[in-house]
C-alpha cells in the first residue's frame, strides 16, 4: 500500500476547507421564500403569501371554510364533534383562519401558517417525517407516503429549471 504524500493530504486539505467555505456562505446568503406552494401529486392545491398570509386556492378546488378548529382522530376529520366527510383525495381544503386540513394518500393533513412559515402539524402517516420539520420558509416539506409537498419559492420567480 502506498503512502499519500504531504502534497496530497495538502491538497485535499484545501479541497475540504474550500467546500466547506462554500457550504456557509450558501447557507448564510439563502433567501427565504415569499410564496408556500402545497401540492398533491404535483398539482397545487393552494398557496400562502408568506409574508402577509394570504391563501389562494388553486381553480380546481373546493374550500370548506369552518367557524372551529377541526381535529384529526384516528382516520377522521372531526369539525364540532361531526366527522366531515366532504374532501376528497387530493381535493378540497379545510380552512380555518390559519389552519388548513387537506386529504393526502394515507389520510389527513394539518398544515399551519404562523409568523411567516409553514408547518405540517399533524399528519396521518407511519413515521410523521413531515411534521417533524418544523416551520419552514426555505426546506421543502415532502410528506411522501401521502404524496403532499410545500414548496418554496419567490414571488416573481416565473419557472423553475
Amino acid at each position: 500500500m502506498q503512502t499519500k504524500s504531504k502534497s496530497d493530504i495538502l491538497v485535499i486539505g484545501i479541497l475540504l476547507i474550500l467546500f466547506g467555505a462554500i457550504l456557509i456562505i450558501t447557507m448564510a446568503t439563502r433567501k427565504a421564500g415569499e410564496q408556500a406552494f402545497v401540492k398533491f401529486k404535483n398539482e397545487i392545491l393552494f398557496t400562502i403569501n408568506l409574508e402577509n398570509g394570504r391563501f389562494t386556492k388553486a381553480e380546481s378546488q373546493t374550500v370548506y371554510e369552518v367557524d372551529s378548529l377541526p381535529d384529526i382522530k384516528g382516520d377522521e376529520l372531526v369539525i364540532d364533534g361531526t366527522p366531515f366527510t366532504n374532501l376528497d383525495l387530493g381535493k378540497g381544503i379545510v380552512k380555518y383562519e390559519d389552519h388548513y386540513f387537506i386529504l393526502g394518500n394515507l389520510g389527513f393533513i394539518w398544515i399551519e401558517y404562523s409568523n411567516h412559515k409553514v408547518r405540517v402539524k399533524e399528519e396521518t402517516s407511519p413515521y410523521n417525517i413531515c411534521s417533524r420539520v418544523g416551520f419552514s420558509d426555505v426546506q421543502p416539506i415532502i410528506c411522501l407516503p401521502n404524496f403532499v409537498t410545500i414548496e418554496f419559492r419567490d414571488l416573481g420567480l416565473d419557472v423553475i429549471i
